[in-house]
């Protein structure tokens, strides 16, 4: 018996937002994968052009999406756009963000400013605008890139623990109402992920040794073991989880 595959993204439009690298950029490779049309998004079009070509020579369909992210007006722009060009917009992944690791005292207004434009409010205008459209088709998937610094934090990144936890709890409150809608809304927390981003912090003295004593899984992530769980939350295969935040982080949370 041949079953359409509830795995199978073809003929759904994604925008992942901050993926021309990291998690994102993998998020990004494995929709397309699925099948779906991913708008790849980045403030500089010339990578962003260089990422639509890779998936598009891997057999993916991609869009070029360059914006700002912390331009609420672009963000509407962006989204209006691939709409009205793919006739509506199916899937959402936020997962723009930077780490800022500093104490509570020792972070300024302008940094605290910008992460939290970055990484929650560029999320929450991002759901804001897509839900229009995906109420018009009666599906869509919303997927939040949190991290483990909801559960644990370990006091290194206060910032971005707090913005992490602002939108796993965005995801969980409003996935009620768009249930009925046909649209779900979860959050996935990353652990320790091997990316662009973390580069620096592997590298610190000591780390590797912690990493390999702490994580049960004893390495770090890679960034295709949190790009197909997203993958997945985007699917048909996961149409009754909603208002849920996905712990990927190798067993770390669990050993607190």
């Amino acid at each position: 018996m041949n079953l359409p595959s509830p795995l199978d993204l073809s003929g759904r439009t994604a925008l992942i937002t901050g993926s021309t690298r990291g998690l994102g950029a993998s998020a990004a490779r494995c929709l397309a994968g699925l099948g779906a049309t991913v708008a790849i998004n980045g403030r500089d079009p010339a990578v962003v052009a260089q990422r639509c070509r890779e998936i598009e020579a891997s057999g993916g369909k991609a869009l070029e999406a360059a914006f700002d992210v912390t331009d609420r007006a672009a963000i509407a722009d962006a989204v209006a756009g691939i709409a009205a060009t793919r006739g509506g917009l199916d899937i959402l992944v936020a997962s723009a963000a930077f780490y800022l690791t500093k104490p509570v005292e020792q972070t300024s207004d302008d940094e605290l400013e910008s992460l939290f434009a970055t990484k929650f409010s560029s999320a929450f205008v991002a759901v804001r605008c897509a839900i229009p459209h995906m109420k018009a088709r009666g599906w869509g998937r919303i997927v939040l890139v949190s991290s483990i610094g909801v559960i644990a934090s370990g006091g290194r990144a206060p910032a971005d623990a707090a913005a992490s936890g602002a939108l796993a709890t965005l995801a969980k409150a409003v996935s009620t109402s768009l249930a009925p809608h046909g649209i779900t809304c979860n959050a996935v927390a990353p652990g320790f992920i091997d990316t662009e981003m973390t580069q620096r912090y592997r590298d610190e003295p000591g780390n590797a040794a912690w990493i390999a004593g702490r994580v049960p899984a004893g390495r770090w992530g890679r960034p295709d073991e949190i790009g197909w769980p997203i993958a997945f939350l985007s699917t048909e295969a996961a149409s009754f989880i909603t208002g849920h935040t996905l712990i990927v982080d190798g067993g770390i949370t669990s050993s607190y």
